[in-house]
């Protein structure tokens, strides 16, 4: 039976992924991709016309999944509890030393294929912004918080780099080590607590 474009997709991206997570980034070359997921390449450029497309296909599929939306029953938390769950990584399949090598891969191609960059900036750390954006418009009608209208997007994403951090030193030096599930805890709550301070109402 032939398999769906959607199906087809789902195959490539997790061969590609899996030949990142076994053998670096070398080694996920369009014919191995090919190779792996059982195609010919002609069938695999009928998908994504290049390597770099592919790779910001597959890091966009991983970051989608980075955090969750609040769901009905998050609604009755504090919102320093709502924003912690906003801001939790979820749980990977994937080691973060795979998601940086992917990252690497599409800031290497960006300048060729701008819309993968851009795609990826929506899917990953702008859509948690799009997230807190919406929450922190909540929180201002409720009174929960003293912001001007006009402040809460570059809240949001001010919130959203305090917790997420500097990604420079972890792309740029192939030892750097990412921080462990509770450091990364530990941040974001350190860096919830000290936006709130500065946007409680006095």
């Amino acid at each position: 039976m032939q398999m769906c474009q959607a199906a087809r997709e789902t195959l490539v991206l997790d061969s590609a992924i899996a030949l990142l997570r076994e053998h670096g980034p070398d080694a996920v070359t369009m014919a191995e991709i090919a190779r792996r997921a059982g195609m010919s390449k002609r069938t695999l450029y009928t998908l994504y016309s290049s390597r770099e497309e592919l790779l910001g296909a597959g890091l966009e599929r991983m970051s989608c999944t980075l955090f969750r939306a609040l769901g009905p029953d998050d609604r009755a938390a504090s919102l320093e509890d709502r924003l912690r769950i906003l801001l939790t990584f979820n749980p990977k399949k994937e080691p973060p030393a795979v998601v940086i090598e992917m990252l690497r891969a599409v800031i290497a191609g960006a300048r060729t294929y701008p819309e993968m960059g851009r795609s990826l900036s929506r899917s990953g750390p702008g859509q948690v912004a799009v997230l807190l954006r919406a929450e922190l418009e909540r929180a201002v009608a409720a009174g929960e918080v003293a912001l001007d209208p006009a402040e809460v997007e570059g809240a949001a994403e001010l919130l959203v780099d305090m917790v997420v951090g500097n990604a420079i030193p972890a792309l740029l030096n192939p030892d750097h080590l990412p921080r462990d599930p509770e450091a990364q805890a530990a941040r974001r709550d350190r860096a919830i607590r000290i936006f709130l301070n500065g946007v409680r109402p006095r």
